[in-house]
C-alpha cells in the first residue's frame, strides 16, 4: 500500500510538525511583544493610536490561555504563514512550479490516523497530535508475543463458500501492511431468462482476518471500506482538479476533462463537502485517496473480479486530529473562509454544520511502479503501472454504461468533469483498468450504530505511464513454457501426494509427513516430527517464483549464451519451400519435339527440370517502440506546450533516463531473406518479390484469477498450444474438485490415520490445503479460465508504395544505367508499375523496399527487405501502451506478408513490438 505525505523541512524555511504546549505559545507571543515594543515606541510619537497594538497583544495572550491546542498551533504559525503568503502573493507562479518532495510518512502515524477509523467523538484536545513512537512501540510490545516475531503476508482472497473445517488455513497475527485484496463479486441475474440489467449485487468479500496493530477491536480496517453499506444522506461531495497547486483565496483554473497524466506527474485539487440539511451531521472519518483497480467480468459464471493494485492516501487531505502541512508547502489556516465561502478544513468535533461547505486540498504524485506485494507471483511486469484501459460500465449502478465513442472525435464521455474517457482501445465491456480520486465520508447509523458510507464521490483520471529502459513485454516463448512446466510439475507432485494418502486410507495405514511432502527441505525428516506443512509448501511456491524475478531473468533466459558469455540475437523466423519449373528447359523441350525424339527423351529425363530451394526469413525483435496513439482531440489537449512547468520538467527528466536508441520511435523493420537452393537443382535466380504488406495484430488476454506465469505473443497466438494448455488445466481443475470432495468426506478418518502412533504427542490436523494450497488452486483456475482475443488491423500503417522517399528522377535513372541487373529484376513488376504511377514506382519499390538478391556462395543468396512503418494519420483506434497485470495483458505484433512471383506462395511473420508513450 502506498500513500502520500510530506513533512515540513527546515531547508525550505518551515519548521517540522511538533507538539507545542500552552506555555510555549505564550512565551512565543511575549517574545513577539518584546520585539515589537521598540518599534511601537518610535511609532507612538508619530501615531497616537499605535498603543492599540500592545493592547491587542495582551488580548491575544489571554486568548492563548483559554484556547485549545489546535488554536495554539494556529497562533504559533500565524506570523510565519503571513510572511509565506506574502511571498506567494509576490510570486505565485514560482510556487505553482514547485515539485512535490517525496517523503515517506511515519507508518505509526498512518496506522493511528488513517489505516483504521477511530471510533467515537472524543475530546479533541487529547488527540491533537499523533502518538509518539515510544508510546506505540510500548503498546505493540505488550500485544505481540515475545516468542514469535515473524511477520506473515496475507493471501489473496478466495471465492466465498469455499472454506470449511477441513481446508481452512490457520490464521496468523498480521502486524504489517497488507497486499491489496482481490474481491470476487456476484452479478445479479433476472428470472424467466430475461436480459439482466447491468447491476451488481451487494459486495460479498471473503478475506483473511487480521489483528489490529493497536489492539483496538472497535477500529475498522481501511480495506473494509468497500464492503460498508451506503446510506442516503443530504451530504454532497464535489472533487475539483486544478492545473496548478491549490492555494487558499485564489480561484485557479480547473483541469481539462481530457487531461492525461504520466508517471511522476502531480495531481492538484480540492474537495468540497457540504451538509445541505438543516441539522448538524456527525461523521467518523473522511478519506481522500488515489486508487486504481482492474475489473474483469465473467458473464457465464456471473462473477465480477476486482483487484485494487494502487491506493495512495493523502494524509493532509483526509481528516485527522492534527493539522498536517500539505505537500504543496502552503500553510493553510483551518477554519478560514475561502473565496467560495467554504470553510477550510474539517473540525475536530467531526461534525458538519447545516448548510455549510467545507474544503480540503489534496495533492498526489503518480508513482513510477507499484509495490512488490502487488503481485504474489513476483512477476516484475505485474508491478509496473498499467495504462487506463476501457471503462467500468458496471460501477455505481451502471452510471457509465451509456458512454459511446463519437465517430468524429474518436472518444466519448458524459460531458462532466470526472467522467471516464472511452476510446477505441479494443477493450471489451467486461474488462477495464481504472484510476480514480475517491472521497468518502464514513459515519454511523443512529439506529444500529454500525458504520456506513454517508457519501462518496470519484473523479476518473486517464493515466498513460512512462516506459523505462530495460523493461519490455516481449517475453521469449521458451521462458513462458519453462515457467509453465515448473508449475505443472508442482501440481503433479501435489496430486501424487494426494494419491498416496488415499491409498493409505484404503489400506488403513498410518499417514506420515513423508507422504505429504516427498522431499525434505529443511533437514532430516521424521515421520512423527511436527512440521509446518504450510511453510514447506510456501517454500516450494517461492522456489517456483524464482524465475519470475527480474534479477535472475538474464541468467535464465534462453537468449543468453553461457559459453560465449554474450546474448544471442532475439530473432523471429519462418521458412518457405519453393519449387517451380525451369522455363529454359521447358522451352528447349518444346523445340526438341520438332528436331528429334532422342533429344526429347534426353531433355525430359533431365534432373534439372524443376528449380527448388528453401527461403528463410528472419527479423530481429526491435528495441524501439511504436508511439502511443490517441484521438486527435486528446493529442491536442495533452501536447507539450500545454503542460505545466512541473510536467515539462518531469517529462524531460524521464526522457533523459532513456538511452538514445530507445527514445526514437520505430520507423522500419529490417527483414533478412536467405535463399538456399537444393543440390539436385541447377543454380538459378531466386524468386522475385511481388508485394510487401503489413498488418497490426492486437492480443488481449484476461482471467478472473491471478495469472501465475509470464505470457508472450507467440504463446497467446498459437491457437493449438493455447487450447492444449486450457484443456490440461481444466482437467487439473476437475481433479482437484474431485479430490477435495473425497478429502472432505473422509476428513475424520484421514486425521485419525495422520495421528496414529502418536499417543503422547499432541494431535495434529491434516488439511486439504496441505496438499493443494489456495495459491496453487488460484493458478489452476487462472489458466483454466484464460480468455484470449486477437484482432487484426489492416489500416494502421501506410502502404509501402506510399512510404517512398522523394528522390530526383535523374538520380534514379543514373542508378538504373549503372546497374543493368536492376532493370532486369524489375521486369517481373513491370505490369504492376505500368498501372501504378509508371516505371519509377517499380524502381523505387526495388531500391527502397525489396532491394536485390546477392550471391553469397554457390547455391546461396541473401536479400534485405526494408519494411517502412508509417502510421496512418486517420487511425480511429487508440493504441495504448502494452502491459501485463495479474488479471489481464495487452501485446502487439506487426505481421509482415511477403508474396513471391509466379504464385510460389507467401511468407508471413509476426514480430512482437512495444507501444510506448515516447512523444507528446
Amino acid at each position: 500500500m502506498t500513500f502520500t505525505f510530506s513533512t515540513s523541512s527546515r531547508k525550505n524555511g518551515r519548521p517540522p510538525l511538533k507538539s507545542v504546549s500552552t506555555e510555549d505559545n505564550i512565551h512565543l507571543l511575549r517574545k513577539r511583544r518584546q520585539q515589537q515594543l521598540p518599534r511601537d515606541s518610535t511609532e507612538a510619537s508619530r501615531n497616537p493610536n499605535s498603543n492599540l497594538m500592545a493592547r491587542a497583544i495582551d488580548n491575544r495572550e489571554e486568548e492563548v490561555r483559554s484556547a485549545s491546542t489546535t488554536n495554539l498551533d494556529r497562533l504559533r504559525q500565524e506570523q510565519e504563514e503571513n510572511s509565506l503568503e506574502m511571498g506567494y502573493t509576490k510570486s505565485p507562479q514560482s510556487h505553482r512550479a514547485n515539485i512535490l518532495v517525496d517523503v515517506l510518512p511515519s507508518f505509526e502515524m498512518y496506522n493511528a490516523l488513517h489505516r483504521h477509523i477511530p471510533q467515537g467523538n472524543v475530546d479533541p484536545d487529547r488527540h491533537d497530535f499523533p502518538p509518539s513512537y515510544q508510546e506505540v512501540r510500548t503498546q505493540r510490545m505488550t500485544i505481540l508475543p515475545s516468542t514469535d516475531h515473524s511477520v506473515e503476508r496475507s493471501e489473496l482472497t478466495a471465492v466465498p463458500g469455499s472454506e470449511n473445517a477441513c481446508n481452512s488455513a490457520n490464521t496468523h497475527s498480521l502486524t504489517s501492511l497488507h497486499p491489496l485484496q482481490t474481491q470476487h463479486l456476484t452479478i445479479n441475474t433476472t428470472v424467466n431468462g430475461e436480459q439482466p440489467r447491468h447491476s451488481l449485487s451487494d459486495i460479498n468479500v471473503s478475506q483473511i482476518a487480521f489483528e489490529d496493530d493497536l489492539n483496538d477491536s472497535d477500529n475498522v480496517f481501511i480495506d473494509k471500506l468497500y464492503s460498508l453499506p451506503k446510506l442516503t444522506t443530504p451530504i454532497e461531495i464535489d472533487i475539483r482538479i486544478t492545473k496548478t497547486a491549490s492555494i487558499p483565496h485564489l480561484h485557479l483554473e480547473e483541469q481539462s476533462i481530457l487531461k492525461e497524466y504520466t508517471s511522476g506527474d502531480i495531481i492538484h485539487g480540492y474537495c468540497l463537502i457540504e451538509n445541505r440539511s438543516s441539522q448538524p451531521l456527525k461523521f467518523e472519518m473522511f478519506y481522500v485517496t488515489l486508487e486504481a483497480y482492474i475489473s474483469v467480468i465473467d458473464r457465464q459464471k456471473g462473477k465480477r473480479t476486482l483487484k485494487r493494485f494502487l491506493r495512495m492516501v493523502d494524509l493532509s487531505a483526509s481528516w485527522s486530529y492534527t493539522n498536517i502541512t500539505p505537500s504543496t508547502g502552503v500553510n493553510i489556516v483551518p477554519g478560514e473562509r475561502d473565496f467560495d465561502d467554504a470553510i477550510i478544513g474539517l473540525s475536530n468535533s467531526r461534525e458538519l454544520k447545516p448548510n455549510t461547505k467545507y474544503k480540503k486540498f489534496f495533492m498526489f504524485k503518480l508513482p513510477t511502479q507499484l509495490l512488490d506485494v502487488t503481485c504474489k507471483q513476483e512477476q516484475f511486469s505485474h508491478c509496473l503501472l498499467p495504462p487506463s484501459f476501457g471503462i467500468d460500465k458496471y460501477k455505481n449502478n451502471c452510471k457509465y454504461s451509456g458512454i459511446k465513442v463519437n465517430s468524429v472525435l474518436g472518444c466519448g464521455h458524459l460531458g462532466t468533469k470526472g467522467s471516464p474517457i472511452l476510446t477505441l482501445d479494443m477493450a471489451d465491456d467486461n474488462l477495464s483498468i481504472n484510476y480514480t480520486i475517491d472521497a468518502k465520508i464514513v459515519g454511523k447509523d443512529k439506529k444500529t450504530s454500525k458504520l456506513n458510507i454517508m457519501k462518496e464521490r470519484e473523479y476518473n483520471l486517464r493515466i498513460m505511464p512512462f516506459p523505462f529502459a530495460g523493461v519490455t513485454n516481449q517475453q521469449d516463448e521458451k521462458t513462458c513454457l519453462r515457467q509453465l512446466n515448473d508449475l505443472e510439475r508442482l501440481i503433479e507432485d501435489r496430486v501424487e501426494a494426494l494419491d498416496k494418502v488415499f491409498k493409505k486410507l484404503e489400506s488403513d495405514e498410518a499417514i506420515s509427513n513423508l507422504d505429504i511432502h516427498d522431499t525434505d527441505i529443511s533437514g532430516s525428516l521424521d515421520g512423527n516430527e511436527d512440521l509446518d506443512s504450510d511453510e514447506i509448501l510456501r517454500r516450494k511456491m517461492d522456489q517456483l517464483h524464482v524465475n519470475n524475478r527480474i534479477d535472475d531473468a538474464a541468467n535464465q533466459s534462453p537468449s543468453y549464451d553461457s559459453k560465449n558469455m554474450a546474448p544471442k540475437e532475439n530473432l523471429v523466423e519462418t521458412e518457405l519451400r519453393y519449387k517451380f519449373k525451369n522455363k529454359n528447359k521447358s522451352n528447349a523441350s518444346l523445340f526438341s519435339h520438332f528436331l528429334g525424339s532422342s533429344e526429347t527423351g534426353s531433355s525430359s529425363g533431365s534432373p534439372h527440370t524443376y528449380n527448388s530451394g528453401l527461403i528463410v526469413l528472419s527479423v530481429k525483435k526491435p528495441q524501439s517502440a511504436l508511439p502511443y496513439w490517441s484521438p486527435s482531440l486528446l493529442r491536442k489537449t495533452n501536447k507539450f506546450e500545454a503542460k505545466s512547468e512541473q510536467e515539462k520538467e518531469n517529462w524531460e527528466r524521464l526522457m533523459n533516463m532513456l538511452p538514445d536508441g530507445v527514445k526514437k520511435p520505430l520507423t522500419k523493420l529490417d527483414v533478412n531473406l536467405a535463399c538456399i537452393q537444393s543440390n539436385n537443382s541447377a543454380e538459378h535466380k531466386p524468386p522475385e518479390i511481388s508485394s510487401v504488406t503489413t498488418e497490426f495484430v492486437v492480443i488481449t488476454a484476461k482471467s478472473d484469477c491471478s495469472i501465475p506465469i509470464k505470457f508472450s505473443p507467440e504463446l497467446l497466438m498459437n491457437e493449438n498450444r493455447l487450447n492444449g494448455l486450457k484443456i490440461k488445466f481444466s482437467a487439473y481443475q476437475k481433479k482437484v474438485q474431485e479430490y477435495r470432495k473425497k478429502f472432505e468426506d473422509n476428513y475424520a478418518r484421514l486425521n485419525e490415520l495422520y495421528n496414529k502412533n502418536r499417543d503422547q504427542a499432541p494431535p495434529r490436523e491434516l488439511l486439504f490445503t496441505n496438499f493443494i494450497s489456495d495459491q496453487i488452486n488460484n493458478d489452476i483456475d487462472s489458466l483454466a479460465g484464460l480468455r484470449v482475443n486477437v484482432t487484426d488491423l489492416h489500416d494502421i500503417f501506410k502502404r509501402q508504395i506510399h512510404t517512398f522517399k522523394e528522390e530526383n528522377e535523374d538520380i534514379i535513372s543514373k542508378k538504373e544505367g549503372n546497374n543493368p541487373s536492376s532493370a532486369s529484376s524489375s521486369n517481373s513488376n513491370f505490369l504492376q508499375a505500368t498501372f501504378s504511377n509508371g516505371a519509377s514506382t517499380a524502381t523505387k519499390f526495388t531500391q527502397q523496399i525489396v532491394h536485390e538478391w546477392e550471391k553469397v556462395k554457390p547455391l546461396q543468396y541473401k536479400r534485405n527487405v526494408t519494411v517502412n512503418l508509417k502510421l496512418n494519420p486517420n487511425i480511429k483506434e487508440t493504441l495504448v501502451p502494452n502491459f501485463e497485470t495479474c488479471l489481464c495483458c495487452r501485446f502487439y505484433c506487426i505481421r509482415v506478408n511477403i508474396k513471391f512471383d509466379n504464385h510460389l506462395g507467401s511468407m508471413k511473420v509476426d514480430v512482437p513490438v512495444d507501444v510506448k508513450k515516447l512523444q507528446i
